[in-house]
């Protein structure tokens, strides 16, 4: 009698089991599905924008899925090689932390700063920009970056007081593409 149960015990243990790895599956696909559903949509509104600034360059970044694109000539920029490093974008970015909130909305590009205590600055609001590292970082970084194309420092975690971090290299190539007056569109 004993074993009886032990095995009907085991048999509803494999059931369940069975059921909790499918449903797990299951939420993996749609979660996964989801994520490159919403990733589709936000591309295309990208393309949206980008088209609508045809006739030159704009910066959008989405805070929600801490991306930043950038589009040139109603196209979002992909395969630019720019400094030994091929350029697809969106990239990664890190936003404002401990109260620190990244503004929202349309802003241009007033100030370019090589002179700053990041690694190259690209002013948009007051104090907030787009910028790399700190600059007593930068020669181990780029050494780093030499090393390793893929390296992600600047952006692993939200860490700034408010501005929109990306890697160096891609500043350094943001700094080399993009004139004053470039729009920036921060979108929640």
């Amino acid at each position: 009698m004993r074993k009886k149960i032990t095995n009907i015990l085991l048999i509803a243990v494999l059931i369940l089991g069975g059921i909790g790895v499918f449903k797990y599956c299951e939420n993996s696909r749609l979660s996964s599905s989801l994520t490159y559903y919403s990733r589709s949509l936000l591309d295309n509104k990208v393309k949206e924008i980008a088209e609508k600034h045809s006739n030159g360059d704009v910066i959008v970044v989405s805070k929600k899925d801490h991306l930043l694109y950038y589009c040139r000539k109603g196209l979002i920029v992909n395969g630019d090689k720019f400094g030994g490093f091929v350029y697809n974008f969106p990239v990664p970015v890190s936003l404002g932390a401990n109260n620190n909130w990244t503004p929202v909305g349309n802003f241009k590009v007033y100030v370019k700063n090589e002179k700053s205590r990041f690694t190259l600055f690209l002013g948009f609001l007051g104090l907030y920009g787009i910028h790399g590292a700190d600059t007593r970082l930068a020669s181990k970084l780029n050494q780093l970056e030499s090393l390793n194309p893929d390296l992600v420092y600047v952006t692993r975690k939200d860490q700034t007081r408010g501005c929109v971090a990306v890697e160096n290299r891609v500043i350094r190539y943001l700094y080399a593409n993009i004139g004053v007056n470039t729009p920036v569109l921060i979108m929640p």
